[in-house]
């Protein structure tokens, strides 16, 4: 459960992690190992209050979308 006030919190379930290999240049033994973490989270589907929803989607953001 990641917390995000002392009323509104977020399940666990909400979001979906993932472990990737990392991108870009790098030295020898860049690519052999998981480095990197995705974080994916759908705004509309998630538990959380409208006005945080709201709030995320109006967000003009190159992070966030469709």
């Amino acid at each position: 459960m990641i917390v995000l006030s002392r009323t509104v919190s977020l399940p666990d379930n909400d979001v979906e992690i993932t472990a990737i290999r990392a991108q870009g240049a790098g030295g020898q033994h860049v690519n052999k190992t998981s480095t990197a973490i995705h974080l994916r989270f759908d705004i509309r589907a998630s538990s959380l209050p409208e006005y945080y929803k709201e709030r995320l989607l109006a967000a003009s953001h190159h992070l966030i979308t469709q």
